[in-house]
């Protein structure tokens, strides 16, 4: 028989007195316990899947930042994003990356984070989703195509990187799903209490099993932080979108050339509609797919390509598998009468990349005497604007300070069409038009603003030693009321 001496005795006596009070734990403690154990696990295998997004950029001023409004600044940001697949693509929101010229990811490793630039494959501004991808393999990553649904009432958890802080989680119930913030707004998203801050955009939103439930998009404040009502871009959405962006690095919808409208009491009953379900036609673009359709201000659409309309929600996915080019049939109430139509859905237009703030350099398109940023406004250009007087010219996209004439009235989206009478086409030649003056001459531009043509004079440049002295960029964070 062995024999337990006094030390051996104090040894056991922590172990058994763990032991007792273990057992003797009401059941719900040890639930608890249990709970919190797998859910250290759960988080030990999911935060090699998620990543911080830092960002570098640059951003047009909206006034009240110690800047006149449509000033170019310098912008750093920092969201959250979650691979979906194993060779390095990862899927964030588009208001993270949004005219971001350079864009960091960092990865937990097993040991000290590694940082890689990602590039943006595709995005799909509609749902407020971005594809990125950097040069790594065999990467963890959230299966999309797994099935999952977010259920009210269902422990989540969020992660992400809030105020900066990596790796966070904060856990919730799911408040609602299928949530619409607008009638008039077709989007639905997860309703979630878990805890989420400026930072946490593009984080995923999974369940106790670590399964993808949606992205973390957006929360409603009234202080800018978490108050408890968070919204999640849902699971379904995510899957099209990844497949459709890393197929084709872009999705959109085909145009149908009107304006829709959800249905109310008030309007059914103010205009006389015969029908509670569809959605009105506001307004039509005479010469878009509509109105070559033969489809009226004041119509309800009911069907489409064979589909029932009832809401806005369903024109919505209905128009994204809208074949482009080929004839659909739609079905639109006029008064008491049904008329069937055929309409031939638009092309997409174009998003103006070249044309954004993410993409503007000193070195392509600044225009020193003018104090502005510009763009060559192309075919492509002018066709996605729509209505400009003419067919070519330079943009103004941002001001860049004062400049060498003074302080500039030219605002953003301005058209400069010619300079003293010399029409210009492109930036390089509205450069030139301006170089070739005097800096005691008058500078007249013909500028169109808001599709009215005017002459705009600017007074004589302050001077050649002025010319090497240009506006600093400022720095800047962005807004955290809605999207964070």
């Amino acid at each position: 028989m062995r024999r337990f001496t006094n030390r051996s005795l104090l040894v056991l006596a922590p172990l058994v007195m763990a032991a007792a009070l273990h057992a003797a734990a009401p059941p719900v403690v040890r639930e608890l316990g249990r709970m919190s154990g797998e859910l250290e696990t759960l988080s030990a295998a999911l935060g090699p899947k998620v990543v911080q997004i830092s960002t570098q950029g640059l951003k047009i001023t909206d006034g009240g930042e110690d800047q006149p409004a449509g000033v170019l600044v310098a912008e750093h940001g920092r969201g959250s994003g979650f691979f979906v697949s194993a060779d390095g693509y990862l899927m964030t929101n588009a208001h993270v990356v949004a005219n971001a010229t350079r864009i960091t990811v960092t990865v937990q490793n097993a040991g000290a984070p590694r940082e890689y630039v990602a590039a943006i494959a595709g995005v799909d501004a509609d749902n407020d989703l971005a594809l990125l991808k950097i040069e790594a393999k065999n990467l963890p990553f959230f299966d999309v195509t797994a099935p999952a649904a977010a259920r009210q009432g269902q422990l989540v958890l969020a992660y992400g990187s809030p105020l900066g802080l990596a790796q966070s989680a904060s856990m919730g119930l799911v408040s609602a799903v299928n949530r619409q913030l607008n009638a008039d707004d077709p989007r639905t998203y997860i309703q979630t209490d878990a805890s989420m801050n400026p930072g946490n955009s593009g984080g995923p939103l999974v369940d106790l099993e670590g399964k993808l439930l949606g992205i973390n998009t957006m929360i409603l404040t009234q202080s800018g932080g978490s108050e408890g009502i968070g919204f999640a871009v849902p699971l379904d959405v995510i899957r099209a979108s990844f497949t459709a962006l890393r197929e084709k690095g872009t999705l959109a919808r085909p145009l149908l050339g009107i304006q829709p409208r959800s249905l109310s009491a008030e309007l059914i009953s103010a205009l006389g509609l015969q029908t509670k379900m569809g959605v009105l036609v506001e307004d039509v673009n005479p010469y878009g797919a509509a109105g070559i359709a033969g489809i009226l201000p004041g119509d309800v659409l009911v069907s489409l390509n064979s589909q029932a309309i009832h809401n806005i929600r369903d024109l919505y996915h209905v128009e994204y598998s809208l074949p482009v080019g080929a004839s659909v049939d739609i079905a639109v109430m006029r008064g008491a009468d049904l008329r069937l139509l055929r309409i031939i859905p638009d092309a997409p237009r174009q998003s103006m990349a070249s044309l954004t703030p993410g993409s503007v350099n000193e070195k392509e398109n600044l225009i020193l005497r003018l104090g502005v940023y510009g763009g060559t406004v192309t075919p492509a250009v002018a066709s996605a604007i729509g209505g400009l007087r003419g067919p070519q010219g330079v943009m103004v996209l941002a001001r860049a300070g004062i400049s060498l004439s003074g302080q500039t009235s030219l605002t953003q989206g301005d058209v400069i069409h010619a300079v003293n009478g010399s029409t210009v086409d492109s930036v390089e030649s509205l450069r030139q038009a301006l170089g070739t003056l005097a800096d005691a001459a008058p500078v007249v531009l013909q500028v169109e603003h808001a599709g009215m043509l005017s002459f705009l004079t600017l007074g004589a440049t302050a001077g050649t030693e002025a010319r090497t002295k240009k506006t600093s960029l400022g720095t800047s964070t962005k807004s955290a009321a809605l999207r964070f």
